[in-house]
């Protein structure tokens, strides 16, 4: 059995279409993979930055700044906690922005802020990077600036809490 010129032309056409398409599939392949991979970094950096604020307090202390008129301070203490260039922080229906998200990859990371506190006077305290609150609650505003004068903070507030049990959604929303 002879190969004749024709079938092996026709032989390396199937293999070159072939190899077109194995390349074609490969890149796309990739590129799927690197946009996913890119995406689960973008989350991660939000979440770990939302996880963080909510876990030393500073989410509960802002909630109670912004309901009681004092969300500048809460502002630029969450400012410079979110080390982010490019987010909205939106606490409820109060928004905080730093850069711009158009034109960016985005990612989202949500958490529901529940506070189970009893009703009463608490002192909120801190500086720049952080704000803490009291763990116990107390019967009058004075008694709480009495107290919170035993720290050395710039920051220092008597907020009443009304016991209230709605939980505040708390979205940080990065693009990166």
């Amino acid at each position: 059995m002879l190969i004749f010129d024709m079938d092996v032309l026709i032989a390396v056409i199937i293999l070159i279409v072939g190899m077109g398409f194995f390349t074609m599939s490969m890149v796309e392949h990739t590129n799927n993979y690197a946009d996913a991979v890119r995406t689960n970094i973008l989350y991660d950096k939000a979440s770990d930055q939302l996880k963080s604020l909510v876990s030393d307090g500073t989410l509960e202390s802002a909630i109670l700044l912004i309901n009681n008129g004092n969300g500048s301070i809460a502002e630029d203490v969450l400012k410079n906690r979110i080390n982010l260039e490019n987010y909205n922080l939106i606490i409820g229906n109060y928004i905080i922005s730093k850069g711009s998200l158009s034109n960016r990859d985005i990612v989202m990371a949500s958490a529901v802020v529940v506070m189970n506190r009893t009703e009463g006077w608490y002192g909120i305290y801190g500086d720049g990077n952080s704000l803490h609150i009291t763990n116990k609650h107390f019967l009058s505003e004075d008694d709480v600036y009495d107290y919170l004068n035993n720290f050395n903070y710039p920051y220092k507030r008597a907020i009443y809490y009304f016991n209230s049990s709605s939980p505040i959604e708390v979205t940080l929303i990065y693009g990166g």
